[in-house]
Parts: structure tokens; C-alpha cells; sequence
């Protein structure tokens, strides 16, 4: 009922239709109702009895009261039922009690259902009263029935209404009466006081809990008002619900609500949408006043607090100055690199050249022994050929990267690699280790593979030189669908700067070979998308391991022969 006149009320304009005043509210309702129900019922089907009109008129007054506080309430705070003051409260929940007690004394003190009314002032009083004045209306609650009922019960009260002396009152029912009502009296107000702590204790925690959200929201403002990357975020449809100041200061325009995404930025139409996952992206754009930017983020799902998405989360950044440094400092590596290489490779063609130069100038003397000459001949012919191996080895370096390859068997690939270092005069005897080979096949392009092999057992030989037990392993490890190279040895092993320098070009530390063999190898593994690591420590040895994938198929590799 309370509700739908609130709700009545508020569609006739009264601006705060919520949380009625319960003890005025109940007042007005109970004695309006009592009046309309005493004046509906026939004579003989109502209660009468002397002081009716009393009765009536005690009503009728508590209905006027009830109805001018309500008017009151309503011209001085545009609310049908305001809560007053402490002071009013009170009085209100006094008037409510009287109620109570003259309803009770008109239908009959005898009757033990009457005597739950006095629960309604006492469960009224939660919500408006501190703990220890609601327990005070709880006992004044039943001391005024205890008082009415035996009042009435021994002729002290004149009679009234249903209510009068009795003749003969039965002790054991009286006793009944009053332990009844005083315990349902009781059992409210422990009731009510509970909630009333529960109350408490909740509009505290709520309290905190607003002061800590109040915090944090200011928090999450001065962040995103601060950042320097612009953040937008869009809603379902890809308009925009809100921007932080750097969005529009890198955009340069003004980024209203409700404009589309697309009119801003080219992220095309419809958005790219991963399920949980962001989508990169990078645009030029022309900003007014600007010129030409580059612009960089990513674009991420923005879910509400059940999870669902709710919209998309837009961050960005102006990339034009960083794409520009990034262009000079690659530009910087390039002239760095070509330039160390064009200075090691001048080192390398250096010493033959000086050593072709003398052998020249000694030729050149008239009456040269021929021992002499035969020597000198000798030495043009090997600087010849390093000058030739270090030529075509920096070809090879230089060269674009190696075709995806064919399907080769591993076994065959191992058996060829072993002829051509049983071969090799250099290895004097040396005896390659090799363990059992998987039957497994892999793919790669059979020259490549051959010299990158080759060259890492040259220089596993080149580091057991001088070794009192030299040793050279090659082995094959094969698990799920990866296969592992590893090429060891007990040689003289490389210190960290040695390591870290080990794949650059002309950075080799052996005085044999070219310098380019383990940058042609990395160059060749890199293409391949493979990966090498390797271990060492100055005299404890190498070990290289090379890891590639598994591939079905077969084909033999290239002969060295072919290679040649």
C-alpha cells in the first residue's frame, strides 16, 4: 500500500518517492483502515461495547494527526512520509504504542491475538533508534499490556469496549496471556536489536567501502587524465563512450562521445575482433597542423563486471619521432656493419697481399737460386688460393638466403660429413667420434647443410690441436619432433668476450681459414629457422648443438664432390 502511493505520488511530480517513515506511515494506514472497517461492518457483526464513541473519536484524531504530519512532510521536503527528526520519531512511535494499546483495550485484553500488535512499534524502531532505546520500547511495550490486562482483569480500568472486569479470572490463563505477549514483545526486541547492530555495522562497512571506491575513482582519473598514450573506449557498435586529454591532443581533434571510431581513425570496418585477445595496429594519419603522423597501439576487449564484452579499449601512441630514430639508428647499424666488414676483410686480404707483393719483388731479381724461386713459387700459389678462399667465402656470406631445401635422410647426411673429414689431409689421423644414427629424415639444402657441418668440425679440429688425447664427437639426439646436431670436442675451449663475438665476421681467433666460416653457419641457421646454441669454457671444450624439425621424405645430400 505504502509503496503504490509512494509510486502514485511520485508520477504526480514529487521529485523522492523512497524510503517511507514506517511508524508514520503505519499510523495513518491503521487507524484509516480501523474507522473504515468499524463503519463498513453491520452492528451486530463489529465490536461495541461502552466508549465506542470514544474509540472512534481517538481514531479519527490519530488519522487527522497522522494526515496533517504527512502534509507538513510533504509541502516543507517534497516527500509524502520524510523521516523527522530524533524528537518527532519519538512522538511518532509514542502515538503508535497508544494505538496499539487502544485497539487492544476496545476488541478485548483477553484476546491473545490483539497482543501482537506491540511488536509492530517495536519492530518499527530499527531502523530510527539507537540499541538501547529500542530495548526501552520493548519494555515499555509490555509493561503497558501487563498493565491494560490486569487493569481491565480486576475492575482498576472502567470498562471498555470488549474489555472489562472479570468475575472470576482464571489464573493459569492470565499467566498465559501476559507470558505470551511479553515473550513475543521480548523476542522482537532481541530481533530488532540484532538488525539494528547488523544495520550499523553494514552502513559502516558501506561507508568505508564508498570512501575506498570515491578514492580509487579518483585515482583511475588522475591516471588516465595523465597518461601520455591516448585511450579511448568504444561501445559495442565502435563509438566512442569516452577519451583522455592525449587522445585528443595527438589526434588534434575534438573526440566527442557518440562519434565513430572510424572517423577518426582508419582501423577498418568492421573492427577487428579477437575473442580475449588485442589486435595490433599501425596508421598514418594527417593531423591538422601536424603533417604526417604515424600512429601505433592496440586494440583489446572491454569487459563489464560479469565478464560479458561490453565494448572495445583503444591505446595509442604517436609514433612518428620514434619511427624516425628507428630508421637512423638502423641506417647507423648498416654503415657500422658494412663498415667492419670491409675493415676485416681488408685485414684478411691484407697478409697474402703483402706476402704476394715480396714473392713478386724477389722474382723480379735478376739471378735468384732456383732453390729460391721454387719456394717463392710455392708461396704465391698457397697465399693465391687463401686469397681465392677468402673471396669465395665472402661471396657465399653475401649471398641471399638458401631455397627451403628437400627432404633429406639424416643417416646419409652424418655418412657424407664423416668421408669428407676422413678425407681432409688436415685431420691427420684424427678420428671422428660418431654415434648411432636415427633413422629420421629432415629437410634442408644438401650444400648448405654439408658446409655448415664441415666448417664446425673444422674448427673443433682447429681447437684440439696441440691436445695430448684430442677428441671430436658428432652425435644425434632425436625427441618428439626435433632433431639435435651436437658437435664436441676437449679443445682449448672460448672465454665469454670470445663467445659473444663468436658469430661476427673476421672475428675468428684460429690463424687458419678465412674468419667467415661460423658467421656463414649462423647466416645459413637463421635462414633455416633454426636454432644453434652453444657451450664452452677455456679449456674444457665446446660443444655446438644444432636443433631443427623432423621432416618425412628422403634424399641424399650433395657429394663433396658436387660441392667442389
Amino acid at each position: 500500500m505504502v509503496d503504490m502511493l509512494q509510486r502514485t505520488w511520485g508520477r504526480l511530480g514529487v521529485s523522492d518517492a523512497s524510503a517511507p517513515f514506517l511508524p508514520l506511515s503505519f499510523r495513518l494506514f491503521a487507524s484509516f483502515g480501523l474507522l473504515v472497517v468499524h463503519a463498513a461492518l453491520p452492528a451486530d457483526g463489529r465490536a461495541s461495547g461502552p466508549g465506542e464513541q470514544t474509540y472512534l473519536a481517538a481514531l479519527l484524531l490519530m488519522f487527522i494527526e497522522a494526515l496533517w504530519e504527512s502534509g507538513r512532510g510533504l509541502t516543507a521536503m517534497d516527500h509524502l512520509f520524510p523521516t523527522p527528526r530524533a524528537p518527532w520519531i519519538r512522538w511518532n512511535l509514542a502515538l503508535d504504542l497508544a494505538l496499539v494499546t487502544l485497539v487492544i483495550a476496545f476488541q478485548g485484553v483477553v484476546q491473545e491475538r490483539f497482543a501482537t500488535l506491540y511488536i509492530f512499534p517495536v519492530l518499527a524502531s530499527a531502523f530510527y533508534l539507537r540499541t538501547v532505546e529500542i530495548v526501552w520500547v520493548g519494555v515499555v511495550s509490555s509493561l503497558t499490556h501487563v498493565v491494560l490486562v490486569l487493569g481491565f482483569t480486576f475492575g482498576v480500568i472502567p470498562p471498555f469496549g470488549l474489555s472489562g472486569e472479570l468475575v472470576d479470572p482464571d489464573p493459569s490463563r492470565l499467566s498465559f496471556l501476559l507470558g505470551t505477549a511479553s515473550l513475543q514483545v521480548f523476542a522482537a526486541t532481541l530481533l530488532v536489536v540484532l538488525i539494528r547492530r547488523n544495520l550499523d555495522r553494514l552502513r559502516t562497512d558501506l561507508s568505508v567501502s564508498e570512501a575506498a571506491v570515491d578514492e580509487l575513482s579518483a585515482l583511475h582519473q588522475r591516471v588516465v587524465e595523465s597518461m601520455n598514450s591516448g585511450l579511448i573506449t568504444l561501445d559495442l557498435k565502435g563509438r566512442v563512450t569516452s577519451a583522455n586529454p592525449a587522445a585528443r591532443a595527438i589526434l588534434g581533434v575534438p573526440v566527442d562521445p557518440g562519434i565513430a571510431i572510424q572517423d577518426l581513425l582508419q582501423l577498418g570496418d568492421p573492427l577487428p575482433w579477437r575473442q580475449g585477445r588485442e589486435h595490433r595496429f599501425e596508421v598514418v594519419l594527417s593531423v591538422p597542423g601536424r603533417g604526417r603522423r604515424i600512429l601505433g597501439g592496440h586494440l583489446a576487449s572491454l569487459r563489464g563486471a560479469s565478464g560479458r564484452e561490453s565494448g572495445q579499449l583503444l591505446l595509442f601512441q604517436d609514433l612518428t619521432d620514434l619511427k624516425a630514430l628507428e630508421e637512423r639508428t638502423r641506417i647507423s647499424e648498416r654503415l657500422a656493419a658494412i663498415g667492419q666488414l670491409a675493415a676485416g676483410l681488408a685485414h684478411e686480404l691484407r697478409n697474402p697481399l703483402a706476402s704476394i707483393s715480396g714473392c713478386v719483388q724477389l722474382l723480379q731479381k735478376e739471378g735468384a737460386p732456383e732453390d729460391v724461386r721454387s719456394r717463392v713459387l710455392g708461396i704465391l700459389e698457397r697465399e693465391t688460393q687463401r686469397v681465392g678462399d677468402i673471396v669465395s667465402d665472402f661471396l657465399d656470406f653475401a649471398r641471399p638466403e638458401p631455397p627451403s631445401g628437400v627432404a633429406l635422410l639424416l643417416p646419409k647426411v652424418i655418412e657424407e660429413v664423416r668421408s669428407s673429414w676422413e678425407m681432409d689431409p688436415r685431420t691427420a689421423g684424427l678420428v671422428l667420434i660418431t654415434d648411432p644414427v636415427p633413422m629420421v629424415s629432415l629437410r634442408s639444402d644438401p650444400t648448405d647443410l654439408h658446409r655448415a657441418l664441415v666448417n664446425l668440425l673444422s674448427n673443433a679440429r682447429k681447437a684440439v690441436k696441440d691436445r695430448p688425447d684430442p677428441s671430436v664427437r658428432l652425435s644425434c639426439r632425436v625427441s618428439e619432433a626435433t632433431i639435435c646436431l651436437a658437435i664436441s670436442d676437449n679443445g682449448c675451449g672460448m672465454a665469454a668476450e670470445q663467445l659473444e663475438r663468436l658469430f661476427v665476421p673476421f672475428a675468428g681467433s684460429f690463424e687458419e681459414g678465412s674468419g667467415l666460416g661460423m658467421s656463414l653457419v649462423y647466416k645459413f641457421i637463421e635462414a633455416m629457422d633454426w636454432r644453434i646454441e652453444v657451450e664452452s669454457a677455456p679449456g674444457a671444450g665446446t660443444t655446438i648443438r644444432i636443433l631443427l624439425p623432423l621432416q618425412r621424405g628422403e634424399e641424399s645430400v650433395a657429394s663433396p664432390s658436387d660441392q667442389a
